[in-house]
């Protein structure tokens, strides 16, 4: 592999993945105290952006990048807990919005916190002024690539980023 952005880009991938996988661990901690899988953290967290106006089904898939049948598994565990409902449109009764109740949201909350307090001491020995380069410098990797709207948070909403 003599081609320098060949390399570079499998370091960036190498890199990328690992970080994932140490802040996963961290993550893991939560979601277990919680009785949650990452896919029911990931829409508890749309949800909760998205306000008391829900969400249709479609669009939390999308949103996530979630398959239709693994985002219908993961609302009906979520359903059941008490912590989703499931509100049919009068005008189409085929089309669903999905809220979180009022357990739903506190629990979104107290994830959210819980989430980014493990990442924030997994990151804490990192100095800011590298994490703000590496943040900037990954947004604009994931925006060339047309991929970082969904899951980009600004300094105003960390305490509400729970995917």
């Amino acid at each position: 592999m003599d081609d320098p952005r060949r390399q570079v880009s499998l370091s960036l991938a190498q890199h990328a993945v690992r970080l994932q996988t140490l802040l996963d661990r961290r993550i893991m901690v939560v979601l277990n105290a919680y009785g949650l899988s990452r896919g029911e953290l990931d829409v508890l967290g749309a949800l909760f952006e998205r306000g008391s106006g829900g969400a249709r089904p479609g669009e939390l898939a999308s949103r996530l990048l979630l398959t239709t049948g693994g985002l219908s598994n993961v609302l009906r565990r979520l359903h059941s807990d008490g912590l989703i409902e499931r509100e049919v449109q009068t005008a189409d009764a085929r089309s669903k919005i999905i809220r979180l109740t009022g357990k739903g949201k506190t629990i979104a909350q107290e994830t959210a916190v819980a989430a980014t307090d493990a990442i924030g001491r997994a990151l804490e020995s990192v100095e800011i002024s590298v994490l703000q380069s590496a943040a900037q410098d990954l947004h604009q990797v994931l925006t060339s690539l047309d991929e970082d709207g969904p899951v980009h948070r600004g300094p105003s909403d960390s305490g509400r980023d729970v995917s």
